[in-house]
């Protein structure tokens, strides 16, 4: 069912305004007024981010750099940087929303874009960029950011995850440490004999997390839990065989994983990877581990669900958005392009850029032991297209799987339960 539903949008707008009230300013300009007031000659433009980036070295210093480039290639205009603390920002940005206060240009959480985006407030930015810019950004990250056909964001940053293992642990099973698992029944089979021959787990599994289990499993495969045809309408497709066996892997794997798997979330899986508690897991970075001062772990590929299946890999990010209601919409989407700039783009961020430019010319390319996660940085992707439901559906397939992998409830009567919760969802 299609569904426009602008109340679903005002409902949860104004909830972040009512809750946004009790905030106060902090951070660089405080971000308590997205709307500056031109000053003399000069026209303002503001930007409002996270003030982890925008106001704290490496990166202040290169925000400041853009701002003077963008300055000087514009006379008349002046950028005013604004900025809040990660958890101010993120409710701030939503009431900035609801009080219709909203910056020129912003960054976008991809798991907000959709609300944002359903207001109304996001710029059509493909009537403002040559023909051909997004071509060169990953393809599935500039999905998240397209609305109706619209690309209303520009792809800023990305992340991925990807296959860590042990390599004392594969020995010790009696696999080989140079050849991980390729397929997911590659990967159900190493993880069993890990644990049979070792007493080990095999795979660390974090149902702690409350999203969608693994989902770079589902990722690295041509499947999606929904379509969306080019009329709005969302079909779900969890009666799909290849979502049972997404759910068939887990529930196979169970044996596998810690004892105490239902409350782990990633940073407790990744933290105990590194202590050399798991054969296997799927995670990012693992940057908050001491994991790089260890000689066991190996990296890969995640497995795809078939030797035939695409590559694949969950991935979030941040774009860049520029408000529809702008005075300078031309300027204001030259200073985004700008902050996307893969001569900047960078230097700006902790994560990777969502270009392959920007990509190729960040600090992970240039060190090798991110040389896995730079190959699979490409393929990154989410197991549903960016819809008003997607919180909503990923709850609901959480749901299923820990009925499945914990309930032991029988697959087929899982996926019909969870196929009519969502063609409910989509119809409200």
């Amino acid at each position: 069912m299609k569904r426009k539903a602008k109340s679903f949008l005002a409902c949860a707008l104004c909830v972040a305004m009512v809750a946004g009230t009790v905030l106060t300013g902090c951070g660089n300009s405080g971000g308590n007024d997205s709307k500056k007031e031109d000053t003399g000659d000069k026209k303002v433009i503001t930007f409002y981010g996270f003030s982890d980036w925008v106001d704290t070295d490496p990166y202040k210093s290169v925000y400041q750099e853009v701002k003077a480039q963008f300055e000087k290639e514009n006379p008349g205009y002046e950028v005013e940087l604004q900025s809040d603390p990660w958890g101010d920002w993120e409710q701030k940005n939503k009431t900035m929303f609801a009080s219709g206060n909203v910056a020129d240009v912003f960054y976008v959480g991809n798991d907000n874009f959709p609300t944002f985006a359903n207001s109304g407030n996001l710029l059509d930015l493909d009537q403002y960029v040559d023909k051909g810019y997004f071509d060169d950004f990953f393809e599935n990250v500039r999905k998240m950011y397209q609305w109706e056909g619209k690309s209303e964001a520009i792809p800023f940053t990305t992340d991925c995850r990807i296959l860590w293992y042990n390599k004392e642990i594969f020995k010790e099973a009696g696999l080989d440490p140079e050849n991980p698992p390729k397929t997911w029944d590659e990967l159900r089979d190493d993880a069993k004999q890990i644990t049979e021959k070792t007493g080990k787990y095999g795979f660390g599994m974090d149902l702690g997390l409350k999203e969608i289990p693994a989902q770079s499993l589902i990722c690295a495969s041509d499947y999606s839990i929904l379509d969306v045809a080019d009329d709005g309408t969302v079909t779900s497709n969890v009666k799909d065989q290849a979502f049972k066996d997404y759910l068939k892997l887990l529930s196979d794997m169970k044996d596998t994983y810690e004892p105490d798997f239902t409350n782990l979330d990633h940073h407790d899986v990744a933290k105990q990877f590194a202590e050399g508690q798991f054969g296997m897991i799927i995670g990012n970075n693992l940057s908050e581990t001491d994991i790089y001062d260890k000689d066991f772990w190996g990296q890969a590929l995640v497995p795809t669900m078939t030797a035939d299946s695409p590559q694949g890999s969950f991935g979030g990010g941040f774009g860049i958005s520029v408000n529809s209601e702008t005075k300078y919409p031309e300027q204001a989407v030259k200073f985004a392009q700008m902050l996307c700039d893969p001569k900047y783009n960078g230097d700006l961020v902790s994560d990777i850029p969502a270009s392959n430019a920007g990509a190729a010319n960040c600090a992970y390319a240039k060190d090798d032991k991110y040389a896995v996660i730079m190959d699979q940085i490409q393929y990154v992707r989410q197991a549903q297209p960016k819809t008003l439901y997607f919180n909503e559906v990923q709850a609901a397939v959480y749901d299923t799987v820990a009925n499945v992998i914990v309930g032991g409830q029988d697959i087929d009567s899982a996926v019909d339960a969870l196929d009519s919760q969502i063609n409910d969802i989509v119809k409200q």
